[in-house]
């Protein structure tokens, strides 16, 4: 019987199938490497798309939280021109329920807060106003010459630029009046805890703004007179009662305040007062509100805070700022009766502290 026996391949031609083999191997690892790049950027791509369209979602309704608070805010001009306190609706925090998720709205008085402006240059009361928040600073326990230095920052008359030009980076002082609180930031030796401690009790409002005796804090009242205390100012939020002063008249005939706004007696026993008020710069209602607003919806959210004007006469409405950075609302003063901590109204976003 004949063997067949199988000829060995010619050495060349096995070279040339491993290197066909090798090509393929290395054609599908490209083709695999592209295939695993182009799903992970699609998968990217569309994340990025659906925390777009959120996005959108999110800004699309603060707009309409802020047009539900102009329709409060008019609502509450309609119903009483005359006077507006924290007990009234507009006041009070609101949520309305999303498919998924919730907004949170709430509206504060910008006019129950200390103006910062009402220390401008071109204020007629500045110097009393800057004693006023000298007093408020002592009353917070911060360093009352913050009030020197604030007053100095909107004057272009103080020549404070020799003060923050030598600072690193060096910047001018901006001798004029603030457009929004965080302004403050910028004045020396001011530091963020000093910042954030005074957030509650001030505002950035046109300089001759009355101040809403029915909506200023304790401390913000008690700021008013360095005679007054803390627990004077108590007195002054518990005596308007839930419904406010009923008039400016009723707020300045308190016994508290009778050596600020009433004639002394020939042989009281008390001191003179070292100034006397001027009825006008208080008022019972108010044209500034402070609204902000948080949209929760898929996991993700979106803030506003803007300020309103609310014309006195025809309740036209002005939004002065809106500012889409701060993350959580601003801290509340405490009133009468509270435990002295600042909270907010609207509970923090989830992964907030």
């Amino acid at each position: 019987m004949t063997l067949l026996m199988r000829r060995p391949r010619p050495v060349s031609l096995q070279r040339q199938q491993g290197l066909a083999l090798i090509m393929v191997l290395l054609v599908f690892a490209v083709v695999s490497v592209l295939a695993t790049a182009i799903i992970d950027r699609q998968a990217t791509d569309i994340q990025r798309s659906g925390n777009m369209f959120t996005l959108q979602q999110t800004r699309a309704f603060t707009y309409g939280a802020e047009q539900a608070v102009r329709t409060g805010l008019y609502l509450d001009w309609k119903a009483d021109k005359e006077k507006d306190h924290g007990n009234e609706e507009w006041a009070k925090p609101r949520s309305f329920p999303l498919e998924p998720g919730k907004i949170y709205v709430s509206i504060r008085d910008a006019q129950g807060r200390f103006n910062l402006n009402s220390m401008a240059a071109e204020a007629a009361n500045k110097t009393l106003q800057t004693k006023r928040f000298a007093n408020l600073l002592n009353i917070l326990g911060l360093d009352v010459q913050l009030a020197s230095r604030v007053s100095r920052w909107m004057d272009k008359n103080s020549q404070a630029d020799d003060v923050y030009q030598a600072q690193e980076p060096p910047y001018r002082a901006a001798y004029q009046g603030c457009k929004h609180v965080s302004e403050l930031l910028l004045i020396e030796e001011l530091d963020q805890q000093t910042y954030q401690a005074l957030l509650p009790y001030v505002s950035c409002l046109p300089f001759d703004v009355q101040l809403n005796v029915n909506t200023a804090s304790a401390a913000v009242l008690a700021s008013l007179a360095s005679g007054l205390t803390l627990q004077d100012g108590a007195s002054l939020v518990s005596a308007r009662t839930d419904k406010g002063y009923s008039s400016v008249d009723e707020f300045w005939n308190q016994s508290i305040l009778e050596r600020y706004t009433q004639p002394q007696p020939a042989g009281d026993k008390q001191p003179p007062a070292t100034e006397k008020w001027d009825k006008g710069a208080f008022s019972i209602n108010s044209e500034y509100f402070e609204m902000f607003a948080r949209v929760d919806l898929n996991d993700r959210y979106a803030t506003s805070e803007a300020l309103i004007r609310r014309d006195k006469n025809d309740a036209r409405m002005t939004v002065l700022y809106r500012d889409y950075s701060r993350r959580e609302e601003k801290p509340v003063a405490p009133q009468a009766g509270d435990s002295g901590q600042n909270s907010a109204s609207i509970p923090p976003a989830a992964g907030q502290p």
